[in-house]
């Protein structure tokens, strides 16, 4: 089988299952593979129950191709797919056994405006925490890591922190006083794209949970 037939299928496949989404691209991810036995699970299930399952091999010839599929959906945004293209040679021709979606990724967070930079990032998050969390003196911010997301017209970017602080009489008598640095999970830790500007979700810092996401500094 050539890329061009596979891609070819894959092409097909979409414009007739998504016929909203406008395909701006389609690469190979790896290899063709090819493999002479094809294994399924049937599962007995009825009334809420599964009743029975058992695994069917089957031998023949098949082949899989993963692919990444970009496409642009009705609202203007653009998302990546990993899918896998699977084939069974039927005489003396591959046929078509369909598109399964394996993962997505969303492209079009960096459109609302230019991502800001790690600095960027550490800046407004220091603000907030010395607004939004008096029972600490903040020293530094470090970005670990970040990731851009979006449903619909929401934008927003998690991100996983270091926080370098001291605890002051305004919090925990047995932090005051001490050095701290607190890792929460990325949830905590959110810029959401408002008005053209990305501002600190202060909740989710007000809520973050010093006992569990802090430890001592070396």
């Amino acid at each position: 089988m050539s890329w061009p037939s596979v891609r070819g299928q894959i092409e097909a496949h979409w414009k007739k299952t998504y016929p909203a989404e406008k395909i701006q691209k389609i690469e190979p991810k790896g290899k063709l593979e090819y493999y002479a036995t094809e294994r399924r699970t049937e599962v007995d299930f009825s009334w809420g129950w599964v009743w029975d399952s058992r695994v069917i091999e089957r031998n023949g010839a098949f082949a899989r191709q993963v692919a990444l599929v970009t496409v642009e959906r009705a609202n203007k945004t653009q998302t990546r797919f990993e899918v896998a293209a699977l084939f069974e040679r039927m005489g003396n021709a591959w046929q078509s056994k369909g598109v399964a979606v394996r993962a997505s990724q969303d492209l079009s967070a960096a459109k609302a405006g230019d991502l800001p930079g790690n600095a960027q990032a550490a800046a407004l998050f220091t603000a907030a925490w010395k607004k939004m969390r008096p029972d600490f003196d903040v020293h530094s911010v470090e970005v670990l890591k970040s990731e851009p997301k979006q449903h619909q017209d929401r934008r927003w970017i998690t991100y996983k922190l270091a926080i370098t602080a001291t605890g002051t009489d305004k919090g925990s008598r047995s932090m005051y006083q001490k050095k701290y640095r607190c890792t929460p999970e990325d949830y905590s830790s959110v810029l959401k794209l408002e008005g053209g500007n990305w501002v600190p979700d202060a909740n989710m810092i007000r809520d973050v949970n010093e006992a569990r996401d802090c430890a001592l500094a070396k």
